[in-house]
């Protein structure tokens, strides 16, 4: 049975796929779609796991964002990193989930709405990739290598969860600066 949020979650992914099609060849209006997107992703990332389990606070890391990547000097650098940062939390989110505990719905529907803005973007990438990219995979590779350390545990699942909702953060300052 849903709940009264996950079924306005929901309605919210409804519009905003009827939107995106309307919007998806304009790169123009992309930041307005990514601002949508990113509300929309960090609700369901944080209601996929509940609270964080106090147990795990002994787990936590600190992965080091590389923040160059937030200050980029063209709007494509912008883009570029959003779409690796969401290509990253696909490929993490995307295995190796079974300790977890997180409804598989909850997960399935995360993970299609990754796949579904990182095609979008992909229409408006320029031809080559920037130093921060290689900031941005070694990053993402500490993540990885945290999990796999960790046995891919329920607990540092929770720490890479609240890792997840930080890059939304992220991806909320590069949209700003792709407007500009």
């Amino acid at each position: 049975m849903a709940t009264k949020s996950q079924g306005c979650l929901w309605q919210i992914c409804l519009i905003l796929l009827f939107s995106a099609g309307v919007m998806a060849l304009d790169c123009n209006l992309l930041h307005r779609q990514q601002s949508q997107f990113n509300w929309y992703s960090l609700q369901l990332l944080q209601n996929m796991g509940g609270k964080f389990p106090l147990e795990c606070l002994e787990d936590n890391t600190a992965f080091q964002f590389p923040e160059k990547v937030l200050k980029p000097k063209f709007q494509q650098h912008a883009i570029m990193a959003i779409h690796e940062i969401l290509q990253q939390l696909f490929g993490i989110f995307s295995r190796n989930l079974t300790q977890t505990g997180w409804e598989r719905r909850s997960v399935e529907r995360f993970l299609n709405g990754l796949a579904l803005q990182t095609e979008r973007l992909e229409t408006c990438l320029p031809t080559k990739a920037g130093a921060n990219i290689l900031r941005l995979k070694k990053y993402f590779q500490r993540i990885q290598d945290f999990l796999k350390e960790k046995k891919y545990s329920t607990c540092a699942w929770e720490i890479v969860r609240e890792e997840g909702q930080r890059c939304f953060q992220y991806i909320d300052k590069l949209t700003v600066r792709m407007k500009k």
